[in-house]
């Protein structure tokens, strides 16, 4: 039986990419990861990062780019996306002054659509503030009711649906179809992040009602890993390679 691909945000191990970054990338395939969801600045030698993750089979699915690069350097974003080998570009976080939700999706719909054409996909990354009810109708609904199904899709994170007050479970079965990438995180009984498999939330159940709703990748993260970072990577995944 083939294990199940799992893969690992690189927002996780921003400090030793920063530092070493071909080194990194072959210490997260020696860990025993199949793949990693790029989160780099665009400037960077990708054609150099691709040759050696090809060489050391390391799949890179997916990368993480800011609403302002895909909104002016859209071009930019499909050649780094493109060399990468990347089926997937998500948009990861609104800063606060940029939440005004009607400019969000049209922004992100028109990239989606020039995306489409080139052959990507598109999704967008929660946190736990687009399910903040105070001004009325809450920002995570009207993503998914006013993004076209067709252009954009949702990478959910379990971590955060919970922290933002919802039922992980039911979120993933709701948008069946639409969520195409999970983020895996665990969530500890005070609210904190910690490892997958060391807190509260019930993996089983969430990985497979997200297979179940269309998901096609699934990335361990975790956002302030305890340095030296390393450990806290095997231990998700020694956790998530456990559950077969």
């Amino acid at each position: 039986m083939t294990h199940m691909k799992i893969g690992i945000q690189l927002y996780t191990l921003r400090k030793p990419f920063k530092d070493n970054p071909v080194g990194t990338l072959e210490q997260i395939r020696n860990t025993g990861y199949d793949s990693v969801e790029f989160a780099a600045p665009l400037g960077m030698d990708f054609a150099g990062l691709a040759k050696r993750m090809q060489e050391i089979g390391l799949d890179c699915p997916s990368c993480h780019v800011g609403l302002g690069d895909m909104a002016q350097r859209p071009a930019d974003v499909l050649a780094m996306a493109k060399t990468l080998g990347c089926r997937f570009i998500v948009m990861p976080f609104v800063m606060p002054d940029e939440r005004d939700w009607n400019v969000v999706i049209s922004k992100l719909s028109a990239f989606a659509k020039r995306a489409k054409e080139e052959g990507f996909r598109v999704a967008y990354h929660h946190h736990d503030f687009e399910f903040d009810a105070s001004g009325g109708k809450r920002p995570f609904d009207i993503l998914v009711g006013e993004t076209d199904p067709a252009l954009v899709n949702f990478e959910l994170d379990v971590y955060w649906l919970k922290k933002g007050g919802e039922d992980p479970l039911a979120v993933i079965k709701k948008l069946d179809g639409r969520v195409k990438l999970v983020h895996l995180k665990d969530y500890k009984a005070d609210g904190n992040m910690t490892d997958v498999g060391s807190g509260t939330l019930d993996f089983p159940a969430l990985i497979a009602a997200a297979k179940k709703s269309g998901a096609e990748h699934f990335f361990v993260e975790h956002d302030f890993p305890p340095a030296p970072y390393w450990p806290s990577v095997e231990a998700s995944l020694r956790y998530l390679r456990a559950l077969g």
